[in-house]
């Protein structure tokens, strides 16, 4: 069920911080510390040059990546994969339906984690972060007059995001997690609104592949998202 929350600025905020999540020291009250949300800007490239600027909006989401089964343990006990995966041998597992080789490179998993503890810290939760900051504006929206839940999916219940942790591919491959209003299905088939979606922002002159993990896999169940891999032809 959406949560009807006001429409939040989405500019960075500068705050100051009580004790640290860590408990380890207090910052100065008359300092004023920039809250760190993680915001990343992804490389430019040929296909986010073709999306307008509203619509490619970067925020530290989990998007629901998870180190798989497969994945290698890291030092410290953290998983993660030792090299990027070539993009023929991930449509391979995709269309496949396996997952489990797949995962974040070591250092990217370290930032992951990191990020989702401070979340929780500062927010009670993932799904609190974003219900509240990074997609206050766009939830909001599931509480304006004439929503309706219960209809279509269409293309406009759609919000692109670059994936700030994702999985560890090879160059050129592209992670995005794909948020909608409505509820999308778990698999790997694309409902016919998501691919016109994903066509109308990224072109026909790329390859992609798109799945929702099952609902025990996802980061943030409370918010339906799909994972989208865009490589340019």
């Amino acid at each position: 069920m959406p949560v009807q929350l006001p429409s939040l600025d989405l500019s960075p905020r500068m705050i100051c911080v009580s004790p640290r999540c860590d408990g380890t020291r207090k910052a100065d009250p008359q300092t004023p510390v920039k809250l760190e949300t993680g915001l990343a800007t992804p490389p430019e490239s040929p296909i986010a040059t073709r999306i307008p600027s509203s619509l490619v909006r970067t925020a530290s989401l989990p998007g629901g990546v998870h180190a798989s089964k497969g994945a290698s343990r890291a030092r410290g006990g953290r998983t993660g994969v030792p090299a990027p995966v070539p993009w023929e041998r991930f449509k391979q597992l995709v269309d496949a339906k396996n997952l489990e080789p797949l995962g974040r490179s070591y250092e990217c998993q370290a930032r992951y984690e990191k990020h989702m503890a401070r979340m929780r810290c500062e927010y009670g939760s993932v799904a609190n972060f974003l219900i509240k900051h990074a997609l206050a504006d766009f939830i909001a929206t599931t509480m304006a007059p004439g929503f309706a839940k219960s209809a279509p999916i269409d293309t406009s219940d759609f919000l692109f995001r670059v994936n700030d942790f994702p999985y560890y591919l090879a160059d050129g491959v592209e992670h995005w997690v794909m948020w909608c209003r409505k509820r999308l299905t778990p698999g790997f088939d694309a409902p016919e609104a998501a691919v016109q979606a994903i066509q109308l922002r990224f072109g026909q002159d790329v390859e992609w592949r798109y799945f929702v993990n099952p609902v025990a896999k996802q980061s943030v169940p409370q918010l339906s998202h799909a994972h989208v891999f865009v490589k340019t032809l």
